[in-house]
């Protein structure tokens, strides 16, 4: 049985010297298995081969690795070493607002996206929740109502309700949404998409969720529910996505205390979705 391959090494020649060094590293290192330069199976540089290669300490070189083996891009196999991990993670910045179909492409993935439901409702029928997310507790407007299971390399990654003011996004229409919803806007309605603000919460989905991630229950996710704004502050969609618990993870990265929009709050208990 061939080894796996492990040269020549895809990580390119870069000193950290004179940079905060085992975050960079970790991105350089990240980068390089999500684009492809090594493949699932691979043998991974060794402490030692990346301290030299770096020139960083062995103590640096060690919390990369340990973070990329927690991030699950790498696994530690006894007596043989650290290898590219098969099942690959998708990770999701905290820190912007990311196309689904964009970021699988740049990780390597097929991404597809099901349309599951497509329909015009009135907002006074819709949860309390998204009445007041979208600004519209008190007034009646038409809303353009979509379920979308996101996938990729065809398995489903994400689960997708939302809830669109038809008022500023006249003529959608199913087709439009079977792949890049931002795109969409952008480019059929010319609206720029400003910002989001949502809160994430991990939760246990059950029975109808749990089938179309085509998994058991109940079944561990994480739950991004809030507005998206248009112009400036201007409410367009609300959204809840779930995100399967094991096989996604969101990342996020602060360079200092007061740099980072997220914040932690106690919440009543919840167990499903």
């Amino acid at each position: 049985m061939a080894s796996p391959r492990s040269n020549p090494c895809p990580l390119p020649h870069r000193s950290f010297a004179t940079e905060p060094v085992h975050l960079q590293l970790a991105d350089l290192c990240r980068e390089a298995i999500l684009k492809g330069g090594f493949s699932a199976g691979d043998r991974f540089p060794s402490e030692r081969e990346l301290a030299e290669r770096h020139d960083v300490s062995r103590a640096t070189a060690n919390k990369v690795i340990s973070i990329l083996i927690a991030e699950g891009l790498l696994e530690l196999q006894k007596g043989i070493g650290t290898r590219v991990r098969k099942g690959r993670t998708l990770f999701a910045s905290l820190g912007g607002m990311e196309s689904f179909t964009g970021h699988a492409r740049e990780q390597g993935l097929i991404p597809a996206t099901r349309v599951e439901v497509f329909e015009r409702i009135l907002s006074r029928t819709v949860p309390p929740e998204v009445q007041r997310g979208l600004g519209l507790p008190n007034e009646v407007e038409s809303l353009v109502y979509l379920e979308r299971i996101r996938l990729a390399n065809d398995v489903p990654m994400i689960l997708e309700q939302r809830w669109v003011r038809e008022e500023l996004a006249p003529g959608l229409e199913r087709n439009n949404v079977e792949e890049s919803f931002y795109r969409v806007l952008e480019e059929k309605f010319s609206l720029p998409m400003t910002g989001e603000n949502h809160s994430i919460s991990a939760v246990l989905v059950q029975k109808d969720e749990a089938r179309q991630f085509q998994t058991r229950m109940p079944f561990p996710a994480l739950l991004v529910e809030g507005t998206g704004y248009v112009r400036g502050e201007e409410p367009l969609w609300y959204q809840r996505l779930l995100y399967r618990g094991d096989r996604y993870q969101l990342h996020n990265r602060t360079r200092g205390p007061a740099t980072s929009g997220i914040e932690l709050r106690l919440q009543e208990d919840r167990r499903s979705a």
